[in-house]
């Protein structure tokens, strides 16, 4: 896909161009900086000043939470009767916006975000499950809990981006999540399954609880996650090439699913995964060692067309279309590759 002369070039252009984060994480996970080091420190305290981290802890409330919109996502269009939640309205709640801080490189270590993740938790039942409003509806014996991993995936990926994955409170939960695998690899909500008659696993659900288990960064899901990426590989194979070129897809976050498959070595020489890249590698400016966006602004996104409308498109691409969170995304993936190797 790209040479290792093409990897050097790209990685010149994110020193030069890139954001405060995309700089600090060309340095720590392309470069192999130390986190420890006077450099890692200096390019840290760029990432604490950046305009986007600040706007984010500016609309954090006292309690942990969030519920604001801002440059990741429209304002809530809706707030339910009983008060907004850790996961609702979508987009502008805690678990949506802890994993765009964890993108950016922020952790536990963070007394703020500490702060968010004990809010989280603050609605977890003894097994395991982290409900959202109504806990004691919930805190039954785990063989009695009904399969729910949509939201739950979410909220734990934004568990695991922050690094709050060796909580004990939080292992339990990731625990719970992992026995609810199916035997074809994939998760889907039971209610779903009984009311639809399906067959088969969820792609939706599926690549949240695959996302989920990998950002946790534990071992002991490596097999799980596995499964799972091979659910999904299965999943793109039955579609056609034009409907899988996009970011975007029935639940797939293309680019977070290549960053798997890659690190996992599942697929990259299939079909689907083929077509992707070469999908993206026409964004690729070799010139300039960067990849641009040709997509249309997010505000012409409809759900007809699209399968998201622009609502969802603004938080869905947010950290994934803009040229330096772009090219760091596909230069690590392609890295990830030649590692391999």
């Amino acid at each position: 896909m790209l040479s290792i002369r093409q990897i050097e070039n790209n990685i010149n252009w994110l020193l030069a161009h890139g954001s405060a984060p995309v700089e600090y994480l060309t340095h720590r996970y392309l470069l192999n900086e130390r986190e420890g080091s006077s450099e890692a420190k200096r390019l840290w305290r760029a990432v604490e000043k950046d305009r986007e981290a600040v706007e984010i802890f500016s609309k954090q409330k006292r309690n942990g939470s969030w519920c604001a919109g801002g440059s990741w996502s429209l304002p809530p269009s809706y707030i339910p009767k009983g008060g907004y939640t850790v996961v609702s309205p979508k987009y502008v709640t805690t678990a949506w916006i802890l994993p765009i801080l964890g993108d950016m490189g922020f952790s536990i270590k963070d007394k703020r975000i500490k702060k968010a993740c004990e809010y989280i938790l603050s609605f977890q039942c003894r097994n395991g499950f982290i409900a959202e409003t109504d806990v004691n509806r919930y805190d039954v014996d785990v063989d009695d809990l009904h399969n729910m991993p949509c939201r739950f995936s979410i909220i734990l990926i934004g568990l695991g981006k922050v690094g709050a994955g060796n909580d004990p409170r939080v292992k339990k939960a990731y625990d719970l999540l992992a026995k609810w695998q199916r035997t074809d690899g994939g998760w889907v909500l039971e209610m779903h399954k009984n009311e639809r008659n399906w067959t088969r696993s969820c792609p939706y659900s599926t690549f949240h609880a695959t996302y989920a288990l990998y950002v946790s960064k534990n071992k002991e899901y490596y097999p799980y996650v596995r499964q799972g990426l091979n659910f999904l590989l299965n999943h793109l194979s039955q579609k056609n090439e034009n409907e899988i070129r996009k970011f975007f897809y029935h639940g797939h976050s293309i680019i977070h699913e290549l960053g798997m498959f890659s690190e996992y070595g599942i697929g990259m020489n299939s079909k689907p995964i083929r077509a992707q890249l070469e999908w993206l590698m026409e964004m690729y400016n070799e010139k300039e060692g960067s990849f641009i966006y040709s997509g249309k602004p997010v505000s012409k996104y409809s759900h007809r067309k699209d399968g998201m409308d622009s609502r969802v498109a603004k938080y869905r691409l947010y950290h994934i279309i803009e040229t330096d969170w772009l090219t760091y995304h596909l230069t690590k993936i392609v890295s990830n590759l030649t590692t391999r190797r």
